[in-house]
């Protein structure tokens, strides 16, 4: 209610003192455009009050250069007229003529005549009387009495034609006074208006006085620029159609069109009464109509947007009000007015809370941010304004832009709105399901634009797994991760949060993967991811698995912890980072093939037959003990064996202890994996430069440089671990030596065996 008391106030002492407001804000509007000058004057050592005294009088030698070209030009004109009205005559009676039923024109007119008479009161002139008066007698016409005016005294006269002019005079007078002062006080007037609004906060008054005096400089610079590319070319184009006072209609032309969108229609109206009144024919008035609507068309379309743009930071609507409003406060002074004051309006409501709702109205910046715009729109099913503006999106950016821009803090914000309860299950299904269907769309969008640019599609066998981690919204996510990675010539598989269940999750086909992407929009992924990873790595070893916490502001430490907690190969928040990783990593698994994986049915056959051995604490120290032999036989520092189980792998007592903290629990390593899951011997000799293992962390962070391994087999046949050789450096291994350590590996699953056919 203050706010709005105050506004009200506010306006009628616009109202009320607009003799001193409208001097005034023409003055500050003048001070906007003088002070470079001045600022110029002073640089050359041109002490203030002459600096003032020249940009004024300069600007004052200007407007009254222009004002007496214009009287020039409206004497000229006005003596002229009496010329053109044969012109028009002739031009009314050629339409009369011309027209079908010539004479209409001529009923019609006598008729409504004579209809004014009748209402006004006027009779005919009535005949005289042919019976009962007698002979001339009749009815007298009335005599007609004028009454004339005083010759006017000298002083009335002067007082007639003087007077109407001094209100303008003593107008021009004010603004002339007032741009003198304010140039001369300016940074006093700041430091008062800054004390006075600013209510001791410095730093958001002087934003918002900097950012009006832009604006409005700005917008009167690149407004000039405009009308006088515009009037310009008009006075030169009407001189040689043949208009009349060319260029007072020039002049007038770049004046009218600081009035929003009618000043050009007041513009127009004169050459072309012109145009009517001077040619006999009518070419002349559709040469004008022409270029009026030519440099309209061009000023508008090419011009503005070059120069002008959305400077003010008004909307095309608030532009329209803030005219008839200003217009209706102080007349036609307001209508030139119009624009810089509403702009400077705009600014105070940026800066202060109580008006924010005035920038909010008349502002031209989007009051929702993109992603907030596609949330509503998605909350509302609105499918087909979603997919538009999704297409617009495309069309400007790319697809991966958008849904990492926009389409993933869409989802984001629907998430927090779950976590807070105020969403209800419908309506996020609704939401995920409209993004679905937004990035099908997008999708088509994208393969016609491309076989329209290209001529074709190219696609490939799905090898990146994008699993929905545990909601519809994670689901949504894993779509836009995946015709991200395909418009990059990616295969990609997406599947719901169902397969990521406990029973779904061992009938998972991983043949032909080379990466899995889960996505959660959950605040805290870690127990889910790992337990889902830490499943499917057994099956796959040589698949990269990445996490995407969609809902979390990642940097490089908490990527490497998240990765760390979920035993994932990567953890990303956004698409672009993912998509690149993964990129790289097709890229390199192409080069060394297909890796070897193992499907649920033979991952629990393992399992199977390794419960089977019954390995006691006895047999572990077996294990322990050939391990040992093994290492000293092929003298290297390491020797390992390693179970398709979750039981640690043994490492030799002599080794340092940080190197045995490295190994232990590495059953999962992606070279003793390697081996197990191809059922077949594995010689590295030197794992840097081997193209299957130069990217794997788990591999290099431990210093590992040459690998032997091989197969560990029950008597079922099946691989229940596997037998390796490690070395801190490269080495060669010869065909005898991978003979002698298949033989050991033989005879150490024919020792184990044995031990239990005893028990």
């Amino acid at each position: 209610m203050l706010t709005a008391g105050g506004i009200v106030l506010a306006i009628g002492a616009l109202y009320l003192g607009r003799e001193i407001f409208v001097p005034f804000a023409l003055a500050i509007l003048l001070s906007f455009v003088l002070t470079p000058l001045v600022n110029w004057l002073r640089r050359w050592k041109v002490p203030r009050i002459a600096a003032v005294l020249i940009a004024v009088s300069l600007a004052f030698i200007v407007v009254a250069g222009i004002a007496l070209v214009v009287g020039r030009q409206l004497v000229q004109l006005a003596t002229n007229l009496p010329n053109y009205q044969t012109t028009i005559t002739e031009k009314i009676h050629s339409l009369q003529s011309s027209a079908p039923g010539g004479g209409v024109v001529d009923a019609v007119t006598t008729t409504m005549q004579d209809l004014g008479r009748e209402i006004s009161g006027e009779e005919k002139k009535s005949e005289p009387a042919s019976s009962g008066l007698g002979a001339g007698t009749g009815t007298r016409e009335p005599v007609t009495v004028r009454l004339e005016p005083p010759q006017p005294r000298p002083l009335e006269l002067i007082r007639s034609v003087i007077g109407p002019l001094l209100a303008p005079l003593a107008t021009s007078g004010l603004v002339v006074i007032f741009v003198i002062f304010v140039l001369l006080e300016r940074e006093d007037l700041r430091d008062r208006f800054i004390k006075l609004a600013g209510a001791g906060d410095l730093q958001k008054s002087t934003q918002a006085l900097n950012d009006a005096a832009s604006r409005v400089s700005r917008y009167l610079l690149m407004q000039l620029v405009v009308n006088l590319t515009y009037g310009i070319p008009i006075g030169v184009a009407l001189y040689f159609v043949g208009v009349p006072n060319a260029i007072l209609w020039g002049l007038l032309a770049a004046v009218l069109r600081f009035i929003p969108y009618l000043g050009p229609f007041l513009a127009a109206i004169f050459p072309v009464a012109l145009a009517i009144a001077v040619d006999p024919g009518w070419t002349m008035l559709f040469w004008v109509v022409g270029l009026f609507l030519t440099a309209e068309l061009i000023s508008n379309n090419v011009i503005e947007p070059w120069l002008y743009g959305s400077s003010t930071g008004l909307s095309s609507l608030a532009i329209i009000i803030a005219a008839i409003f200003w217009t209706m406060l102080w007349g036609p002074v307001g209508l030139f007015l119009a624009t810089p004051l509403t702009v400077c309006v705009v600014v105070i409501g940026r800066y202060v809370p109580q008006l924010e709702f005035l920038g909010v109205l008349l502002g031209s910046d989007p009051v929702l941010a993109p992603e907030e715009q596609l949330y509503q729109r998605l909350l509302a099913g609105n499918l087909e304004e979603a997919v538009e503006f999704a297409e617009n999106y495309v069309d400007e950016c790319s697809s991966r832009e958008l849904y990492d821009n926009v389409g993933i803090p869409a989802l984001r914000l629907a998430e927090n709105d779950r976590q807070r309860s105020s969403v209800d299950t419908n309506y996020r299904r609704l939401v995920a399901d409209t993004a679905i269907s937004i990035v099908r769309e997008v999708d088509d969008h994208v393969r016609e634009k491309a076989s329209v640019e290209e001529g074709n599609h190219l696609t490939q066998q799905p090898c990146v797994l994008c699993l929905a981690g545990r909601t519809e919204l994670d689901h949504a996510a894993s779509e836009m991760l995946a015709q991200v990675l395909q418009e990059r010539n990616i295969g990609a598989k997406v599947l719901p949060p169902i397969v990521v269940s406990r029973g779904a999750l061992e009938q998972l086909d991983l043949q032909g993967v080379d990466v899995v992407c889960l996505s959660y929009f959950h605040p805290q992924p870690q127990v889910y991811a790992r337990y889902v990873f830490r499943r499917l790595r057994r099956r796959a070893p040589q698949v990269k698995f990445v996490v995407c916490c969609w809902n979390l502001i990642a940097g490089m430490e908490q990527a490497e912890e998240l990765k760390r907690q979920m035993a994932a190969d990567a953890a990303f928040a956004s698409l672009q980072a993912c998509t690149e990783q993964v990129e790289a990593w097709i890229g390199r698994a192409a080069a060394r093939g297909d890796a070897p994986q193992v499907t649920a049915e033979v991952e629990r056959a393992q399992h199977t037959a390794l419960r089977s051995l019954g390995l006691d604490a006895s047999k572990r120290q077996a294990l322990d003990e050939a391990s040992r032999k093994v290492a000293q036989a092929f003298n290297v520092p390491i020797a390992l064996v390693s179970l398709v189980d979750d039981t640690h792998p043994t490492a030799p007592d002599r080794l340092p202890q940080e190197v045995q903290a490295g190994l232990q629990g590495n059953h999962e390593g992606s070279l003793d994996a390697h081996v197990i899951a191809a059922d077949d011997m594995l010689v590295s000799e030197d794992v840097t430069e081997d193209p299957r293992f130069a990217d794997d962390p788990r591999v290099l962070e431990r210093g590992i440089r040459f690998y032997a391994g091989v197969p560990l087999r029950a008597s079922s046949g099946h691989v229940v671990g596997c037998l390796c050789v490690i070395d801190t450096q490269p080495r060669e291994f010869a065909n005898r030596d991978r003979h002698r350590l298949q033989e050991m590996a033989n005879q150490l699953m024919v020792d184990i065996q044995s031990h239990q056919s005893d028990h």
